[in-house]
């Protein structure tokens, strides 16, 4: 690292260029937010390493934000406003997983949009049901744990924490026609765990559905997704795992993956982080599969074109985890997210334009999100009922 004040800020600078254009690894985005900590500790380190001359404007420049962020005295905040080539404004919560930085030019801060009234609270529930062969449906939140419905030879239990398990009583692959479930998990629901006959795992994010056989029979285990599905697949030699998602289908004997197959967004993505996997696009579209090893995502869009990359593994699983995660994201992408996460309806009223990166605890009310993004002084939102209006500035 460097080893004097100009050589350090050269260093910064290039990570918070890898932080806007989502290049950054796990390991310099930790740098980057414990040098700006040591300088809420160290009122000279900010200045004399980045905007010399500038301290007791740093320090009220710290305080606005956090009165304006409603945070803790207690809690760790800095700020870089725009300035010379980077042109950012970013805003670090370390205490309270938050770490936003918006990209989109402007001059200085702004002025701050009025507090937001009305909210809308993160999902505290489960709201997920499974329709099973016959046409009928369980609610999951209403169902009592333990087995509560026998389909073929299989059991249906209700696990506590949002997590459903169906237990094959003859396994191994069988004969006859398949019995199959659906398990739908609507916008602003919490996300849903799923054990299957076979032992695979999967979760389910909001706004999402999973068709699969109670027990697999066959050669093949085919499930379909809508939506965006995390998988964890048994292993079974000779009964390989396929998932079809938007007509792209991905196949595998045993590992871990993501797909991200919304019709609201423009590609279908399937990140692998174990394992291999086969991706098969439908008809003509390209001949012969698609092999990802892990740490590739394949983006295929509409028109079968298929292309692959290496994204940051934290980003696509975060939602598993529990966050929502942005790195290069335009703001009609993390609205998408949004929007479904606590079931909204958005509105523009005129474009806006700029990426964001950073990380947001899910568990946070709607409006808690939209400050932080209001604190880059380039959007603003109101929010009447269900609908999000979102203002550019």
């Amino acid at each position: 690292m460097a080893g004097n004040n100009g050589e350090d800020l050269a260093y910064y600078q290039e990570l918070i260029r890898k932080l806007m254009d989502g290049s950054i690894t796990s390991s310099e985005r930790q740098q980057l937010e414990n040098w700006y900590n040591k300088g809420l500790e160290d009122p000279v380190h900010i200045p004399a390493a980045f905007v010399a001359g500038e301290e007791e404007q740093e320090k009220r420049l710290l305080e606005q934000i956090r009165n304006k962020a409603g945070l803790p005295a207690g809690r760790r905040v800095a700020m870089w406003s725009n300035r010379g080539w980077w042109a950012a404004a970013a805003l670090v919560v370390i205490a309270g997983t938050a770490f936003l930085l918006y990209r989109g030019g402007g001059n200085g801060a702004k002025k701050g949009p009025a507090p937001i009234v009305q909210d809308v609270q993160a999902p505290r529930s489960n709201r997920a049901t499974i329709t099973l062969a016959d046409g009928s449906q369980l609610v999951l939140d209403s169902m009592a744990n333990g087995t509560t419905a026998s389909q073929a030879h299989a059991q249906l239990v209700k696990l506590g924490g949002g997590q459903v398990a169906y237990k094959d009583a003859a396994p191994g692959p069988g004969t006859g026609e398949p019995v199959y479930n659906t398990l739908n998990n609507p916008r602003g629901s919490q996300v849903v765990t799923i054990a299957l006959a076979d032992g695979s795992r999967v979760w389910l994010n909001a706004g999402s559905s999973l068709t699969y056989p109670v027990v697999f029979n066959g050669k093949k285990r085919s499930v379909e997704l809508k939506g965006e599905g995390y998988f964890e697949v048994a292993k079974h030699a000779g009964q390989q795992f396929v998932v079809t998602a938007r007509g792209v289908q991905t196949e595998v004997l045993g590992t871990h993956f993501n797909i991200n197959a919304y019709e609201e967004e423009a590609d279908t993505k399937i990140t692998l982080l174990e394992g291999a996997v086969q991706v098969q696009l439908p008809g003509a579209a390209q001949k012969g599969p698609h092999i990802l090893r892990p740490g590739e995502q394949a983006s295929v869009t509409a028109a079968g074109k298929l292309t692959t990359t290496r994204p940051e593994l934290e980003q696509v699983t975060a939602w598993k985890q529990g966050d929502f995660y942005f790195s290069g994201a335009d703001i009609e992408t993390v609205m998408r997210q949004a929007a479904r996460w606590y079931d909204l309806e958005v509105e523009y009223r005129g474009k806006v334009t700029g990426t964001l990166s950073g990380d947001v605890s899910r568990s946070v009310n709607a409006s808690e999100l939209f400050h932080m993004l209001e604190l880059t002084g380039r959007v603003g939102f109101e929010i009447q009922g269900r609908k999000v209006i979102v203002i550019p500035k």
